[in-house]
């Protein structure tokens, strides 16, 4: 649907009027940028009169990210952290340039969760925004699991860019049907639709036609193709066996330093293009096996809130290769993990940076990584690493540096994550596969550590 500022800035004012005398409401959409973009809007609008706080149930989504005009040095905490640690509201809200607007952002933890949706805190934080004459306003995801459970707790919804208006149980749904398009519109749609039409059987025939000279000069191809052999390429065929190999090498390649080989392979995600994860190597997806035996993940009732995504950012021959910049390697659960890549499984270092619950995170610190210019426009893909090797646990956060400090006086890169204890875990390495792990499993089983390969849990700090 298309997203500008005019075309937001009317949609916001088209829609305000519905938020009259509301104090808590959701907002959503099939797009939750554009849902976010018109929410800002709207904020603006009611903010001339009343506070307004406007709440990224998202995960980073940009227009909210943008207006607070987040940096390195500023608190990163947000809604994850209010309901899962306690931090409290009023530390996180952003204030904007117009003074009568807070934006709460989600912090760092993921925020779409059943968990935060569903949750009797809304009823109370609504009945609370009621008290003060105040609005508060949730951009929220429809498919999340709790997000009925939300609305009902706001108790309305304004959906954004829908057809039709959604049916949710005791719930307020602020709907006002988009406007018809302009009559001239409609003409120039009708006028297509009868061209298309008309052209449909011309277009059959060429098709037709265009096949049936492409077949024929197949066939003489085929036809003389041993003569012009013999007289142009006497002896063995030639280039079968180097094409084969030049073509495994240059997609090695690709797939190593993480370009784009070409736009088939990029997707886009809101205004983040972001190249196809490598594919697994030829062995990464059957048993895992090291040189002691099977290698069996310790902990699998924590697979579903493993920090599984992350970015991937390079990968070498060598692990000197592979050390990323000083500002990159500065980040949080910067892993470089020894894996195979290519069609002939060779041994190269990839380094991962970033570990989060969901793909919007790790999109979140590809979009930063762009901006610094740490990873090229095209370049970077969001790849799903739930597994690593477990070093140490329950450490306070204050012994957390001595602990990375003695891991790497041995060789090993280890980074740390908190878990919602509290307390800190360090890892090494992060894999899609547990048999891609054995490589780095059989390196530690060497050094004398045991290799305990689990799900990764917990978040960057």
């Amino acid at each position: 649907m298309p997203w500008d500022r005019a075309w937001v800035e009317a949609e916001a004012r088209r829609l305000a009027p519905l938020l009259e005398g509301q104090h808590a409401v959701v907002v959503s959409g099939p797009d939750a940028v554009v849902a976010a973009a018109v929410a800002l809007a709207i904020a603006e609008v009611h903010g001339t009169t009343r506070r307004v706080a406007i709440a990224d149930l998202v995960g980073d989504v940009l227009p909210l990210h943008d207006a607070v005009n987040a940096g390195p040095d500023d608190d990163p905490h947000g809604i994850s952290d209010s309901f899962l640690y306690g931090v409290s509201l009023n530390k996180i809200a952003r204030p904007l340039a117009s003074g009568g607007v807070f934006v709460m952002p989600s912090g760092t933890e993921s925020v779409a969760l059943e968990a935060i949706y569903n949750n009797e805190r809304w009823r109370r934080l609504a009945a609370g925004f009621q008290q003060v004459g105040a609005l508060l306003l949730l951009v929220a995801v429809r498919d999340v699991p709790g997000f009925d459970a939300l609305c009902r707790y706001v108790g309305a919804l304004l959906p954004v860019g829908e057809s039709a208006a959604p049916n949710i149980p005791e719930v307020r749904t602020l709907w006002m049907a988009p406007p018809p398009p302009p009559r001239e519109e409609q003409r120039k749609v009708e006028r297509a639709r009868t061209v298309a039409a008309e052209d449909r059987g011309q277009r059959q025939s060429r098709l037709f036609a265009s096949l049936a000279a492409a077949a024929a000069v197949v066939l003489a191809v085929l036809w003389s193709w041993p003569m012009l052999q013999a007289r142009f390429f006497p002896g063995e065929p030639i280039g079968a066996a180097d094409a084969d190999s030049t073509a495994t090498g240059n997609a090695a390649r690709d797939s190593a330093s993480g370009r784009i080989p070409d736009d088939s392979t990029a997707m886009r995600t809101d205004t983040v293009v972001v190249a196809e994860a490598p594919p697994l190597a030829p062995g990464d997806t059957g048993p895992a096996t090291t040189r002691s035996g099977p290698l069996v993940v310790a902990n699998p009732a924590d697979s579903s809130q493993a920090a599984a995504f992350a970015v991937y950012f390079v990968a070498a021959n060598t692990i000197e290769e592979a050390r990323p910049p000083e500002a990159v390697d500065a980040l949080s659960a910067v892993a470089i993990s020894p894996v195979r890549l290519g069609a002939d499984g060779g041994r190269w270092y990839r380094v991962t940076v970033g570990a989060g619950a969901d793909s919007a995170q790790a999109t979140a610190l590809l979009t930063r990584l762009r901006g610094a210019e740490q990873i090229g426009a095209t370049s970077g893909s969001i790849i799903r690493v739930p597994y690593a090797f477990r070093l140490e646990q329950g450490l306070a956060t204050d012994d957390t540096d001595a602990a990375l400090a003695r891991w790497r006086a041995r060789g090993i890169r280890a980074y740390a994550l908190r878990q919602t204890t509290g307390t800190v875990t360090i890892y090494t390495g992060a894999f899609q596969t547990p048999a891609q792990a054995t490589l780095l499993a059989d390196s530690l089983q060497g050094a004398g550590i045991p290799p305990t390969l689990v799900y990764r849990t917990g978040r960057t700090f």
